[in-house]
């Protein structure tokens, strides 16, 4: 049982992390994005029996977290609240984890530190777990399970162990790839140590096969999709650059996301990062013993990412996020004196507070389409649909899956196709679109008589479309920093 000092530690970083993800949900930062409304429209068609291995349009990303976001629409509604709860729960259950992995390797006191760290910073961290962006929530939970497996198997040979950690381990594969960078280092460092007895870690194989089987059922029913990825950008070497000058510090809150700002400036978030790499390389050599499988995660993770031709993008720390808990749990390792772990915590919860004001300032930060932001209450748009009568529209991908899932599906939204829109014999005209997040819907609304067109005011394509619309009889109409064209 823990102290009671620790437990008032606990209590303040945890009452801090609600804080700082309150913050993170307020304004332009806490705006629903389209990507969030398509989960939730997935989430609400399982209710419909219709599933899905994967993110509606793509051939990763798995569905675990749409099927827990069903069962809370099932229970009290679907709304924006009640998507986000998911990751949410998700990031507690995570923090837990990071506690009984901290319990393992350092003590009761350190793990504490870790797990409080771990829920009040980093700022990216703390803000992508309010967003319902499907997956790295459950690749989050599933990775630092791995890792736990892994360590009671170190400790002794349990076939029910083995059996989850392989479970844990298909399961974490058909969320995210991602979750190999922590695994694949993990899983190496066990079978370093324990290779005598690999044999009796064979119920992890059929258990992984069974976390798998979406992956591998959808992968058999449409030649390997997941394998056929669009090509990502920038060398190996480029990559492995743009993770330590870039992504890291974004990661560990030195830089801001999308903008790159500097915290503090350039030189002073420099300095501090070229400390925290040499007082990091200290901590790992002097504690590898005690760190265990976390040497060898930190040690590999950055050779593993770059070798992905997608972390080209180092402006957001997307796929750094796994490796969050890894970092709070080695800088906990050297938090030995209380007066230092406080210290410590309070910085790093001021340091994320610091980020999310500067992340909410951002104008890269907000969804943008057309070069310019798409704001974040859709409320306007729908009262002049309802009151023109239409219940289909066209608009940005940015704001169609949002009219169809905030409306609860009343209002059935498609993207504009970006190209081959004309005017003929007063109606528009549309060439079939490109990438489609879901077609039944696309559908719907090309075969309405007169759907709606919907797009911010100002954009490029709403520049480009109003003519058009205009000349086709459309009436056109403002509405709370979006402009609506309908017709009878």
């Amino acid at each position: 049982m823990p102290k009671p000092s620790l437990l008032a530690v606990a209590a303040a970083a945890a009452a801090a992390g609600a804080v700082l993800r309150a913050r993170a949900l307020e304004g332009w930062l806490g705006a629903l994005d389209s990507d969030e409304a398509v989960w939730g429209l997935m989430a609400r068609h399982v209710l419909d029996a219709e599933v899905s291995a994967f993110y509606w349009g793509q051939s990763y990303g798995g569905t675990q977290e749409v099927f827990l976001s069903a069962g809370l629409f099932a229970a009290a509604g679907s709304s924006a609240w009640t998507l986000r709860a998911v990751p949410l729960l998700l990031a507690v259950a995570a923090v837990i984890l990071v506690w009984r992995i901290g319990l393992r390797l350092l003590d009761e006191r350190r793990a504490v530190f870790a797990a409080s760290l771990f829920w009040v910073w980093p700022a990216y961290v703390v803000w992508k777990s309010t967003r319902a962006h499907g997956f790295y929530g459950a690749g989050l939970v599933l990775s630092l399970l791995v890792v736990l497996l892994v360590l009671r198997l170190d400790e002794r040979r349990r076939v029910l162990d083995a059996a989850a950690f392989g479970l844990a381990g298909g399961l974490a594969w058909w969320a995210t790839p991602q979750t190999a960078l922590i695994a694949v280092p993990a899983v190496a460092w066990l079978g370093w140590r324990r290779r005598r007895r690999l044999l009796a870690l064979w119920p992890a194989v059929p258990a992984a096969v069974v976390g798998a089987t979406p992956w591998l059922v959808s992968n058999l029913t449409h030649d390997w999709w997941s394998f056929e990825l669009a090509p990502g950008g920038g060398s190996y070497g480029s990559r492995l650059r743009g993770f330590f000058t870039a992504t890291l510090p974004t990661a560990v809150g030195l830089r801001i996301p999308f903008s790159l700002e500097w915290v503090g400036g350039a030189a002073v978030g420099g300095a501090v990062l070229l400390a925290l790499y040499l007082l990091g390389a200290v901590v790992l050599i002097r504690r590898r013993g005690e760190l265990g499988p976390l040497v060898a995660v930190v040690a590999a993770f950055p050779f593993l990412y770059a070798a992905s031709s997608f972390t080209w993008l180092v402006e957001e720390p997307r796929y750094v996020y796994l490796l969050a808990p890894v970092l709070a749990l080695v800088i906990a390792a050297s938090l030995t004196r209380l007066p230092l772990a406080l210290a410590a915590l309070a910085l790093a919860a001021g340091l994320s507070a610091l980020g999310l004001e500067r992340m909410g300032e951002a104008e890269r930060f907000r969804t943008r389409t057309g070069g310019t932001a798409v704001p974040p209450d859709l409320s306007p748009v729908f009262d002049v649909l309802r009151r023109a009568g239409v219940e289909h529209a066209f608009a940005d991908y940015w704001i169609a899956h949002r009219l169809s899932f905030e409306s609860d599906e009343r209002v059935i939204g498609a993207k504009t196709p970006s190209d081959g829109r004309l005017v003929r014999r007063g109606d528009v005209v549309l060439a079939a679109p490109g990438e489609s997040r879901y077609p039944p819907h696309d559908a719907i609304v090309r075969q309405a008589p007169a759907p709606a067109f919907v797009y911010v005011a100002g954009a490029r394509d709403y520049e480009r479309a109003a003519p058009r619309l205009r000349l086709a009889g459309y009436r056109e109409t403002a509405a709370g920093g979006f402009v609506v064209f309908t017709r009878r």
